[in-house]
């Protein structure tokens, strides 16, 4: 590839054909040459792209369409070719990380690191904004109800009374998922440093249900075994049966068990972990290379 990957959204799959998935162009790429990317799981192959002219940090998709959030702008994209069904540039909020949807117009939007969210209808271009203080994640449980992670408790806001309600107080965290179950996955803890180098690190998963009451079902210690070679701050993905964790950082994966309480599988690769792709049990790397960028996709089997 002439441009990296790197900086920007992670490659994210399309949530309604699995077999393809979305990159941005990032980091050392010119403006003018910036485009978002449609590629094949199986080949590699890209299938479609678009010229965006700036990096995308979040997408949300829908059946017919791809919206990607560029810093400033927002384009409407047709997911079968990628090409610009629409572009919204006034009054958009800026720097969006996180996005969800009512499923029609309203787009609630989150940066990892500013105090509001922004609450949008695409088709007014008006909105307004709600005081979280932070963002890791937003989720739609109903059709006018979404939750929202904010580091340190979980909210619940509904479209249909315009109002945001604490539901529960949680240790701090920095990432969250959630299940088809509807449990939710929470990782709390970090790394130490010493001058550059990280001393020590601790993490674990919180999961909470929300059945019959919200309440936390089961604490994950993560083990020493991870948290002794990883060489900067931790991620996570959930399978979608909810069985495996896959655990990350630039270079190594693992993949924990969740009912055995163990971990299954382990690698570490010589290139940067961009993401993993836990629906396909598929891992996107980068790396430069002497004609730019190489960009590589490794499917984990027979675990």
């Amino acid at each position: 590839m002439k441009n990296s990957i790197d900086g920007v959204m992670r490659p994210q799959i399309d949530p309604f054909e699995k077999s393809v998935f979305y990159v941005s162009d990032g980091l050392h790429s010119t403006f003018s040459s910036m485009r978002f990317r449609k590629l094949s799981i199986e080949t590699g192959e890209e299938q479609a792209n678009v010229l965006t002219r700036d990096g995308t940090r979040c997408i949300y998709c829908d059946k017919e369409n791809v919206y990607a959030f560029l810093n400033k702008r927002i384009l409407k994209l047709r997911r079968s070719d990628l090409t610009i069904a629409d572009e919204y540039k006034e009054r958009i909020p800026r720097y969006t990380d996180y996005v969800n949807s009512d499923g029609a117009n309203i787009f609630l939007l989150g940066n990892h690191n500013a105090d509001s969210l922004s609450v949008f209808d695409l088709r007014t271009g008006r909105g307004h904004r709600k005081k979280i203080g932070g963002c890791c994640g937003i989720f739609r449980t109903e059709s006018d109800t979404l939750l929202i992670f904010n580091y340190n408790s979980i909210l619940e806001y509904s479209l249909k009374s315009n109002k945001l309600n604490k539901i529960v107080d949680t240790e701090n965290y920095t990432q969250c998922a959630r299940g088809k179950t509807g449990r939710v996955y929470l990782l709390s803890g970090g790394v130490h440093y010493s001058s550059t180098r990280i001393a020590s690190a601790e993490y674990k998963i919180l999961i909470y249900s929300f059945v019959p009451e919200i309440r936390i079902e089961k604490v994950i210690f993560i083990p020493e075994e991870i948290c002794g070679h990883l060489c900067d701050a931790m991620t996570f993905r959930l399978s979608e049966d909810e069985k495996w964790l896959y655990l990350f950082d630039s270079h190594s994966i693992w993949i924990y068990s969740i009912y055995e309480d163990m971990i299954i599988f382990q690698y570490t690769f010589s290139a940067n972990i961009q993401n993993v792709l836990a629906e396909e049990s598929f891992v996107i790397t980068s790396r430069s290379s002497g004609k730019g960028y190489e960009a590589a996709g490794w499917r984990i089997e027979n675990i």
